[in-house]
């Protein structure tokens, strides 16, 4: 384990900002999580835990010490006819594992392909895409507290998951390193089905029966052309949650916008697409200077060269946007 100094981080987040870290080491064991909290050099400086750096975005360099998560490794825990229960290192590509169990047919995950980031960083925000979130198959995590040391199990009713929100998000929110996933993953999968953009792929492809491949596949296909690859134009993913506003407000805006679609979250909420909201704002392939939203998903917001704190205002400026022509802020 070596601490770097004064040390770039333009490619350890696909935003790729121009920023440094004071100090930055790379943890590949939980051994040297220990070997790291037992040092009283860094004691008191500023901490931050990073995985992918897909969701992560740098205004200023980081004055304290940042931490690279990079623990690897997919293990079987147990099995029976049914189910299979996998951990997977903090540090493992998500896309990786969610890969690996397609191809061993483990379904419950093959939805959420091409989400770009760590499997360690999917449960701080309960990862989600096109009908299935992290939160279906979770069993457990494994983590140590920064302040004790102590190396703690959360179980799934522990994790307080919510839309794209977790316990790791909120109370633990940088106060633990978590260095081990547990996912338990059906071996007789069913592909999920529940987005009609999916179910029309399948149709006009004309298969008649399914599996997770087909659906991987399909999805891999519709998010290729949406997203930009953030290798060739910098881009953290999906940047803006989709709002959650209740039934009545709902019916208020599709009286004047039939179009607008919604997805039921309880009896009186419901869940609308911000790019929707985005797109109506006329904001769809917005640039301004160095930043913009992407031409084909108003989502994601690129990079063209731009600092964090362009970024950060362009943001701004699309949920004022939104707030005024709306009311959702």
């Amino acid at each position: 384990m070596k601490i770097l100094s004064d040390h770039p981080l333009e490619n350890f987040h696909t935003f790729g900002i121009d920023v440094k870290a004071k100090l930055f080491v790379e943890i590949n064991s939980v051994e040297d999580i220990n070997e790291l909290l037992r040092s009283k050099e860094f004691i008191n400086e500023p901490k931050f835990i990073l995985g992918g750096g897909s969701n992560i975005l740098f205004t200023k360099n980081f004055d304290g010490l940042i931490i690279k998560i990079s623990i690897s490794g997919i293990s079987i825990i147990e099995e029976d006819d049914q189910n299979i229960l996998i951990e997977a290192g903090a540090g493992v590509l998500w896309d990786d594992l969610v890969n690996y169990a397609i191809e061993n047919n483990y379904g419950g995950i093959e939805n959420l392909i091409l989400i770009p980031g760590t499997v360690g960083a999917a449960p701080i925000q309960n990862i989600g895409a096109y009908g299935q979130e992290l939160a279906d198959t979770f069993h457990s995590v494994n983590g140590v507290l920064l302040e004790s040391g102590e190396t703690k199990i959360f179980i799934k009713d522990e994790c307080k998951f919510g839309y794209r929100d977790s316990i790791f998000k909120n109370e633990l929110k940088n106060k633990i390193i978590i260095t081990s996933v547990r996912l338990r993953l059906n071996k007789n999968p069913n592909a999920q089905l529940s987005y009609q953009e999916v179910r029309n792929e399948i149709e006009n492809q004309n298969i008649l029966n399914p599996t997770i491949k087909d659906v991987s596949r399909i999805i891999s296909e519709i998010r290729r052309t949406k997203l930009p690859d953030p290798n060739e134009l910098r881009n953290a993913g999906s940047f803006f949650k989709n709002p959650v506003i209740s039934l009545e407000k709902y019916k208020s805006i599709s009286d004047t916008y039939p179009d607008l679609k919604c997805y039921p979250v309880d009896d009186d909420n419901v869940k609308i697409p911000a790019a929707w909201l985005i797109e109506k704002c006329g904001l769809k392939g917005k640039r301004k200077g160095n930043v913009g939203t992407h031409q084909n998903q108003p989502l994601v917001i690129v990079n063209y060269g731009a600092t964090g704190k362009e970024v950060l205002d362009f943001a701004a400026m699309i949920r004022k946007s939104v707030d005024e022509m709306f009311n959702i802020p």
